[in-house]
């Protein structure tokens, strides 16, 4: 997902009132200081399971994640924010 499409989707998110975006698997490196306009998010995925396959005797998940390694403090303006999902 380019910036661009990022920063239109967290407009419409934040235009229609959206409770919950799912941003996993889209390559993001960064969350823009955009964020912070969703004050009514309640929860905001990062990352998630995707599948479970057999390997070596044993389950393991898929990850469907983003390559980000720092968060933007505009999170902690998200007041009703109660889940925050990342596999790390």
């Amino acid at each position: 997902m380019t910036q661009e499409e990022l920063l239109a989707l967290i407009d419409q998110a934040a235009e229609e009132g959206w409770k919950e975006l799912d941003l996993a698997g889209n390559g993001l490196t960064e969350l823009p200081p955009e964020i912070g306009k969703l004050t009514q998010l309640e929860t905001l995925i990062l990352g998630k399971v995707g599948e479970w396959k057999w390997v070596d005797d044993q389950y393991t998940p898929t990850l469907i994640t983003n390559e980000l390694t720092t968060l933007p403090q505009e999170l902690a303006t998200l007041k009703n924010l109660q889940t925050l999902r990342s596999c790390l």
